[in-house]
């Protein structure tokens, strides 16, 4: 039998070392780094995952120090760089699980996205110029040291694009608003279908496990995640789909009576931006499963508690056994 395991993913809104500024100009103060840096430990020892994907994080000695507890000293971490400027992606992954390889990928496997007009009389020339991830993904092989029935899998660490209207000097003051939420659209639906196409190429032909987790920055029925997806069938007269993923939030709903999840909030709107998607291997109606789907839980009361320290999303877990 496969060894148990759990995944998470945290968004750590803006975790920087104190002294330190983020997107203020003011730096951190130790008071905000100490406040934050407990909740945020307090938080993984109740989260209680073997896998965690981090957003967010500013300095890689900021979450070293959060590690830095009998409780969670067992984790192997996975950062971008030693040092980067702006907001990164991290992983942590728990003894015995453990990185085995990890690559940091930003860019795209394409450098455009052209629509020729194929004279319906509908379909004008489309061109899109973008070729990189706004946040680096990291993609990493986890492996059991010491479960050898246990398979390998493939793992990327992502965070999308926001749907926040990206800046535009450029255009009339009266439509940026409008204008910068569009970009932000067309540069997150690029990023998806390059982690699309990455992950094409990753499960063609292939019967190593994948899971991709991270904040999405789009809810599971949009378009974004449809395309990372490519949308399997889910019910229990399915029998899983090759080259799809899977999300976990549809595998508890599958079981629970409770539909109402939300991982983040803006202006009063709930919804879902943090993901765990994961292959048919992971899916236990699937032909091919080897976990099956035991939980998935959202922490999110904080996102309404007046806490200065937490986070502005809920945390995610799902745990296979």
């Amino acid at each position: 039998m496969p060894a148990d395991i759990s995944f998470a993913s945290f968004n750590l809104y803006n975790f920087q070392k104190a002294g330190l500024t983020t997107h203020s100009a003011e730096p951190v103060t130790d008071a905000e780094y100490r406040g934050k840096r407990d909740w945020i430990r307090r938080m993984l020892i109740e989260v209680d995952a073997d896998v965690v994907v981090f957003q967010e994080l500013w300095h890689k000695d900021a979450l070293d120090e959060v590690l830095s507890v009998p409780e969670l000293s067992n984790y192997q971490t996975q950062y971008i760089a030693d040092r980067w400027y702006n907001i990164a992606v991290a992983m942590i992954v728990r003894a015995p699980w453990h990185i085995a390889s990890a690559e940091v990928i930003k860019k795209f496997p394409f450098t455009e996205l052209v629509k020729l007009d194929d004279g319906d009389g509908e379909d004008d020339d489309v061109s899109v110029h973008i070729d990189q991830f706004s946040r680096s993904v990291i993609k990493a092989q986890i492996a059991h040291s010491s479960h050898q029935k246990t398979p390998p899998f493939t793992l990327y660490a992502c965070h999308l694009k926001s749907k926040l209207p990206a800046r535009m000097s450029n255009v009339d003051r009266h439509y940026r608003s409008a204008v910068g939420s569009a970009v932000s659209t067309i540069r997150r639906t690029a990023e998806a279908t390059a982690l699309r196409m990455m992950l094409i190429d990753q499960m063609r032909g292939s019967n190593t496990p994948v899971v991709v987790i991270g904040d999405l920055n789009d809810d599971p029925l949009s378009n974004t995640l449809s395309l990372i997806t490519d949308q399997p069938t889910l019910s229990n007269r399915a029998r899983g789909a090759d080259r799809s993923l899977y999300s976990t939030l549809f595998f508890q709903q599958l079981k629970s009576f409770r539909d109402v999840y939300y991982t983040h909030e803006h202006n009063s709107h709930k919804g879902v931006l943090d993901h765990i998607l994961v292959s048919e291997e992971f899916f236990e109606y699937s032909s091919d499963v080897i976990w099956k789907h035991q939980d998935t839980r959202i922490w999110n009361d904080h996102i309404d508690d007046d806490n200065p320290y937490s986070t502005d999303h809920g945390i995610i877990r799902s745990s296979f056994r």
